[in-house]
């Protein structure tokens, strides 16, 4: 048995994100920030599909950076507003938001959370949930812009210190406040796993 450090090279990324925009422009300046971070690094995008919002600007940003796109949608949002079809790059509708959800996972190397509302919210705490039961080993990233993750990042603090949530899984979300650290997070959390190998013997 032997134990190896692989340097594992982040290839595709999912971004959850708000379908708006948000009151402040330094929102979707961030957005359009991690959409040109991706493509400089030749990062493929994941993401909840459609063309509005900071979802929107993200896509249109890694496409236009010559990067591959793919949004997934549940199939009841394009029941009830076919233009969601119109998305950015390759669209591919699932059954339901579980599914949706289990698949932006499976397909990318990494996640990143920016501002958002309620649906962003739960795919960030479900992700980190499936990471602290061993579902998945693929790093999570927190992009606070502006300060909008700060009252989420004290809850944290205060559910360690009220016994709530182990101290040691409070760094499970790797934070930072700009793209490039973020991403350098994601990639040295992506190849900190000891991956352990059998090894035949010679013949």
């Amino acid at each position: 048995m032997i134990v190896l450090r692989l340097i594992m090279a982040l290839k595709t990324i999912t971004v959850f994100c708000g379908s708006s925009s948000g009151s402040d422009p330094r929102f979707e300046e961030s957005a359009r920030a991690l959409g040109l971070c991706l493509a400089k690094n030749k990062i493929n995008l994941i993401y909840g599909g459609g063309s509005v919002g900071l979802m929107g600007t993200v896509a249109k940003t890694v496409a236009e950076g010559g990067c591959e796109v793919t949004g997934f949608l549940p199939e009841f949002f394009v029941q009830r507003n076919p233009k969601d079809l119109e998305g950015i790059g390759k669209t591919v509708l699932v059954q339901d938001m579980h599914t949706r959800k289990r698949e932006m996972l499976e397909q990318a190397d990494a996640l990143i959370a920016l501002p958002g509302g309620f649906g962003t919210f739960e795919e960030l705490l479900e992700m980190i949930t499936w990471y602290q039961l061993g579902l998945h080993d693929k790093p999570i990233g927190l992009l606070n812009v502006a300060n909008y993750w700060g009252s989420f990042l004290e809850w944290i603090q205060n559910a360690v210190r009220t016994g709530f949530v182990y101290g040691e899984n409070k760094d499970i979300l790797l934070v930072a406040e700009d793209c490039d650290t973020l991403l350098t997070k994601l990639q040295e959390r992506a190849s900190s796993e000891e991956k352990t190998f059998k090894i035949l013997p010679a013949k």
